[in-house]
């Protein structure tokens, strides 16, 4: 369950962030009824009920026969979040070409809060299924398209980042040394672009690059995912990192052509 508690901020109000835990938690139940999501929380249902009442009020949640669902508003709020993003306007194109020339599942990701977020996957015809579904948080230092994000960022925010969430293992795989993991970053950064070997999900691997604007802004990051065997076949491996490095260039340039525009 996510934590909202933030005790360093007294500017936090207790009863939306119980509002936010509970949103969190029929999130993560996918839906509820009232015993079922107080026990999840660790709350008493007297706790529980007035929230869910007034997120009902509100559309934020739907009940239909005792049981609580997330509500289709979110569905509404979140698109048009992403249909604004820049990220996500400029990369379509891009993306859906670099699927289907690399025969993979190509992801992008923007960094909200130290997390990576997928805001679109397209696939090739005979592409993996999307590990990482529209709107997952994963961490940064576990996938391609993350530790391109981190090799952008200044040491004091990777710091900030890693203090703030901690390296979690996803796999035996993951980086879990901050050591190790600035020495990766240092050769994602004279390398251009990162690599993710099983360490997100056993069997997977991926291939990532940043896209930045002009002032060194990361805008995000984009990757591509394919069984892990494929790693061994150089001619693949080449073709992929090109293809990765070159649609990352054509959609930073698509970005930086608009804001000369403005």
């Amino acid at each position: 369950m996510a934590s909202h508690t933030n005790s360093s901020d007294s500017r936090t109000i207790a009863a939306v962030e119980k509002s936010c835990a509970i949103l969190d938690g029929l999130h993560e139940l996918r839906s509820a009824t009232l015993s079922e999501l107080a026990d999840h929380l660790g709350l008493t249902p007297g706790t529980v009920h007035p929230h869910l009442i007034t997120l009902t009020e509100n559309q934020l949640v739907v009940k239909k026969d005792d049981v609580y669902y997330p509500g289709f508003k979110f569905l509404r709020v979140g698109e048009t979040r992403r249909r604004e993003n820049t990220l996500y306007r400029h990369a379509a194109d891009d993306v859906e070409n670099l699927a289907e020339a690399t025969d993979t599942r190509a992801q992008i990701y923007v960094e909200e809060f130290g997390m990576a977020t997928c805001v679109d996957h397209r696939g090739s015809s005979n592409s993996i299924l999307p590990v990482d579904d529209v709107g997952d948080q994963v961490h940064l230092h576990v996938i391609a398209a993350g530790k391109a994000m981190l090799a952008e960022f200044s040491d004091d925010r990777v710091e900030a980042i890693v203090e703030q969430h901690g390296l979690p293992a996803d796999t035996e795989n993951t980086i879990v040394d901050e050591a190790a993991l600035y020495e990766e970053l240092s050769e994602v950064s004279e390398q251009g672009y990162a690599i993710n070997d099983e360490e997100h999900m056993a069997g997977l691997s991926a291939v990532g690059a940043a896209i930045t604007a002009e002032d060194g802004t990361v805008i995000g990051a984009l990757s591509v995912a394919f069984p892990v065997n494929m790693m061994d076949d150089d001619e693949f491996m080449e073709r992929v990192r090109h293809a990765v490095v070159g649609a990352a260039n054509s959609i930073e340039l698509k970005i930086s052509i608009e804001n000369r525009d403005d």
